[in-house]
């Protein structure tokens, strides 16, 4: 997996430069996949790369908190290693994509399943499937529902 190498050649290459929030943040985001690979063991899933991108979106989420609380608190010595892991954390997500992209993807998910009106539903979980981890929900539903007028 692409984004796993990544990980892992940042984390050596953070060690011999003796990086040590970029060692801790990256080692905590490879045990963090480990056990979700422990977790998908029993079952006959394997770890996809969107379920790295959804690992990484988790602990954005929680450093985007640890953030707010420290800046309501005023302890900037917190607050600066917080923001630095984000800065990590958010070079490993997928680029952005644009609502035109998204638009076109999903026009071509409506003319594959020849949806109309009442197939929202199942546009909707194609839709999902399709953009997961990259493009938030409500932002599909709302290009979906566009799209099927």
């Amino acid at each position: 997996m692409e984004i796993l190498d990544r990980i892992q050649k940042d984390y050596i290459q953070a060690m011999k430069e003796r990086n040590e929030i970029k060692t801790t943040t990256l080692n905590m985001l490879k045990s963090q996949i480990k056990y979700k690979e422990i977790e998908l063991k029993g079952t006959e899933k394997e770890l996809q790369e969107s379920d790295i991108t959804d690992i990484i979106r988790k602990e954005i989420k929680k450093r985007e908190e640890a953030i707010e609380m420290y800046k309501e608190a005023r302890r900037t010595d917190l607050l600066e290693k917080e923001i630095k892991e984000l800065e990590i954390l958010n070079s490993y997500m997928p680029k952005p994509l644009s609502e035109d992209e998204i638009r076109e993807e999903i026009k071509k998910i409506v003319e594959e399943m020849h949806a109309g009106k009442s197939d929202f539903g199942k546009v909707m979980k194609a839709a999902m499937e399709r953009f997961k981890g990259a493009v938030p929900g409500n932002k599909i539903k709302e290009i979906v529902e566009g799209e099927l007028k």
